[in-house]
């Protein structure tokens, strides 16, 4: 029986969509819900606002065989890519071929000819697939998928787009003499400061995000600017979740500089799963132009190892950084105690390919 493929409208829909990943993983990972876009909703949020996106099922005998959301990211200057997220699916070709046609037709008829994922709406969110390093603990909001879904992804006939990768740093390890120095130099100049992020100014601090990311991650692959709104979106994700000690903001003179953002799982919401008790991950390191090579990436980085050492961290994980990001990953391969841990691929095909293809 062939597979069919259904927009999602109705409550019964979304409750199925977000329901069904529990048939891949059972209770060992939670894959994340499809979340209110709406504005009307009270659920809305806005890290969404500049977002269109179509969750859809695809159903075989009745029963529900794998998910999928097409969505346009008015945010990322790409005008001619449109992105698929939230996927997820038996291990049967032909199901993972319907989604994915499905999500390229609803993005052709919004005038997009490329198709890239899996990016979950927007790159603030998961991002790629596991393509290696499946054991140990994954930290929440990091891609999880059966080893199967690269097979899948490939035989459909969509191409990597790019590598990113996870790197462990060992922070019982003794940092490198240079990125001390360098560090100590940054000390020096009597107008930096480093300061935790204020949870209780989320309005300041998204405008502050906003700010740093806009000026410093626009030549990253993925990037998506942020609004100060947007910004403030992610601080109230995080707030309550995390320790906000470890979340750095360079200042200097005054003025925003730079931003390192590590990922600690408050302790009364780690109990349930100890290996979070000692692992932390360094999702963001960006520093504004202006003030790159002066000593602030190494000022950032040793602070946030040194925090997270007082929490009882053991291990700090570096992720997602780019393939091509040549700075970043050679400053991380410096650091004494620290391999490459696992890749994530995204994939892109031009849509034209996938809609004119024969199943």
């Amino acid at each position: 029986m062939a597979v069919e493929v259904i927009e999602v409208f109705t409550p019964r829909g979304r409750q199925l969509f977000n329901n069904f990943p529990r048939h891949i993983y059972g209770d060992l990972h939670r894959s994340p819900s499809f979340p209110a876009l709406e504005q009307a909703s009270p659920h809305f949020d806005r890290l969404f606002s500049r977002v269109e996106a179509q969750p859809f099922l695809a159903v075989r005998k009745g029963y529900v065989v794998g998910r999928i959301a097409a969505c346009v990211n008015h945010a990322i200057y790409d005008q001619h890519s449109g992105c698929f997220g939230y996927f997820e699916s038996i291990n049967y070709t032909a199901a993972a071929a319907a989604l994915i046609k499905a999500a390229a037709a609803w993005l052709a008829a919004r005038g997009r000819s490329r198709i890239t994922g899996p990016v979950d709406l927007t790159p603030h969110e998961r991002i790629g697939l596991l393509a290696g390093g499946y054991r140990g603990y994954h930290h929440p909001g990091m891609p999880y998928n059966p080893p199967y879904y690269v097979n899948l992804i490939e035989q459909i006939g969509l191409k990597k787009e790019i590598t990113l990768c996870a790197y462990h740093y060992d922070l019982r390890q003794p940092a490198p003499e240079k990125l001390v120095r360098v560090a100590a130099r940054a000390a020096r100049n009597k107008g930096m400061k480093l300061r935790s992020v204020d949870f209780n100014n989320l309005s300041g601090e998204g405008e502050v995000f906003s700010r740093i990311h806009n000026g410093s991650m626009d030549e990253i692959w993925g990037f998506a600017a942020l609004s100060p709104a947007e910004g403030a979106a992610i601080w109230r994700k995080l707030k309550g979740n995390y320790d906000p000690a470890l979340i750095l903001v360079a200042e200097v003179d005054g003025e925003p500089a730079g931003l390192c953002l590590t990922l600690c799982p408050l302790r009364l919401k780690c109990f349930s799963s100890p290996a979070s008790c000692f692992n932390a991950r360094l999702a963001v390191l960006s520093i504004l132009p202006q003030y790159r090579r002066k000593g602030l990436e190494a000022a950032l980085l040793l602070e946030s190892a040194r925090r997270a050492r007082t929490r009882g961290v053991t291990t700090l994980e570096l992720s997602l950084v780019a393939e091509n990001n040549i700075m970043m990953n050679r400053i991380i391969q410096s650091l004494p105690g620290t391999k490459k841990s696992r890749e994530y691929k995204v994939y892109r095909q031009d849509i034209d390919k996938i809609i004119n293809c024969r199943e």
